[in-house]
């Protein structure tokens, strides 16, 4: 997955890895109150080798060296139950040389003559003190049970005490801002995971950003989720000011760049989806307003003749329609039905007929689009999915722009392809892509409601010139 990709999707969903973080976190907590404080104290002892006579240099260099190779020695030897059991007796303590072993260690740095000597204990005091008697204890045994005499009463080695144990000014462990930065790290890592993980496993579309890689497939709108739309479909007309209903307007907009080619006669539009119940008709019913209310003549055409709604969407009676009109039963004039206050006019499905393919594919619904040409500015035509039947494909070859409804959070980006393919096959493509049931934050911003709907301005006869190019009125 690119970098960009996955920067998206732990931005997408930053509330989880927040959420990680706080897991993480608390759980570091929990994990470090549990803990039981430990506090370590240390000492320091500088040790030194004595010869028969350290008159010249070179004997003092190789009793420093003897110092050296020694403290490997002593470090093993501060472990053993020879030092520690007087270090038990002295304090009084109730445990074993083995167990306070753990308890005790010694170090020392490469070339150099100082062995450092540390205690840990669950008291400050304690450290401090198990530090000192293992350094007394060790001095004691070296100087006077192990290592032999130089002369009577004068020992070979000796063990002088540099730095003495002093109590610890706070616990060793736990590290509880160490932990609790650990916990975040993890937390937020684990949260990212999981993040990357949803977005692997997830298959639908859930934005722009997720249509399928590889298929030109600009996105010409983005339609908000509404809850009401299903009882309130016509959101051009019933709240025209409304950012929702400005959202039809941009895509009217950015539609007159899809097809630059396009000089004459009236520009067709097809809408369509991958799937049923994606917003294609309401997207279809709402844009043919939008454009009507610009001040083009629009026609809209039910081509659902398998599951046709247009109708029902809009209001009007769908009984005779597009499917009476290409078998000759009746005329245009009987079908066209005017709608709203503007240039607006529908052409229902009509009745449902046993070969919809062969109709749609008909010389006379070619002859249909020609005729409508003549009379209108805009010709657009809701089909079926594209999945389901093929009768959205033999539209598309007959209409200049081909656009794709897709529902967010609904439709899966392999359907999204299956559809693309579908249109390549009959040597078209879909021009643009509609994004419906968008979960983008609906904006409050006013600008899109100070001019109430009876003074939005009526489009002059330029703008219908600027929509399509090289028609006259």
């Amino acid at each position: 997955m690119p970098a960009i990709d996955i920067a998206r999707a732990i931005a997408a969903r930053w509330f989880v890895v927040v959420l990680g973080v706080l897991v993480g976190v608390g759980a570091a907590a929990a994990l470090t109150a549990a803990v039981t404080p430990t506090y370590t104290s240390t000492t320091e002892v500088f040790v030194a080798v004595r010869s028969q006579s350290e008159s010249s240099a070179t004997e003092i260099a190789t009793g420093s060296n003897a110092a050296q190779q020694k403290l490997t020695t002593y470090e093993d030897l501060v472990t053993t139950p020879r030092v520690l059991a007087p270090v038990i007796d002295e304090l009084d303590l109730d445990t074993t040389p083995a167990r306070l072993a753990a308890q005790v260690s010694a170090s020392a740095a490469p070339s150099s003559v100082i062995l450092t000597i540390t205690a840990t204990a669950t008291d400050r005091a304690a450290a401090a003190a198990l530090a000192a008697a293992v350094t007394d204890s060790l001095v004691t045994v070296v100087t006077t049970q192990l290592e032999p005499e130089v002369s009577p009463g004068v020992p070979s080695v000796t063990l002088e005490l540099v730095t003495p144990a002093v109590e610890a000014a706070s616990a060793s462990s736990p590290r509880t801002r160490a932990n609790l930065a650990l916990g975040a790290a993890l937390g937020a890592f684990a949260a990212a995971a999981v993040v990357l993980l949803l977005k692997a496993l997830d298959t639908k579309v859930r934005g722009r950003d997720d249509l399928p890689q590889g298929i030109e497939l600009p996105v010409v709108g983005e339609i908000a989720f509404d809850a009401q739309m299903p009882r309130r479909p016509l959101i051009v007309r019933d709240d025209g000011t409304s950012p929702h209903a400005e959202s039809f307007r941009t895509l009217r907009t950015n539609i007159q760049y899809l097809d630059t080619d396009h000089v004459a006669g009236a520009l067709t539009i097809g809408v369509t989806s991958s799937t049923a119940s994606e917003g294609k008709t309401t997207t279809t019913a709402n844009l043919a307003i939008a454009l009507a209310d610009s001040g083009l003549r629009v026609v809209v055409i039910d081509a659902d003749l398998r599951r046709p709604s247009l109708a029902t969407v809009l209001g009007l009676e769908g009984t005779v329609g597009l499917s009476d009109l290409l078998v000759g039963k009746v005329e245009l004039d009987d079908v066209a039905q005017p709608w709203g206050r503007d240039e607006l006019t529908v052409i229902p499905s009509g009745f449902i007929p046993p070969n919809p393919s062969e109709l749609l594919s008909s010389k006379a619904m070619e002859t249909l689009l020609s005729t409508l040409g003549d009379s209108y500015d805009v010709i657009v035509i809701d089909t079926p999915p594209l999945l389901s039947v093929t009768d959205a494909a033999l539209i598309a070859r007959l209409v200049d722009t081909m656009l794709l409804v897709v529902a967010t959070g609904r439709t899966r980006r392999e359907d999204v392809r299956r559809a693309v393919d579908r249109l390549t096959a009959v040597g078209t493509r879909p021009r643009g892509a509609i994004l419906t049931m968008t979960r983008h934050r609906r904006g409050t911003d006013s600008y899109y409601r100070y001019v109430p709907n009876e003074q939005r301005p009526a489009a002059p006869a330029l703008r219908r010139l600027s929509f399509v190019p090289g028609r006259s009125t």
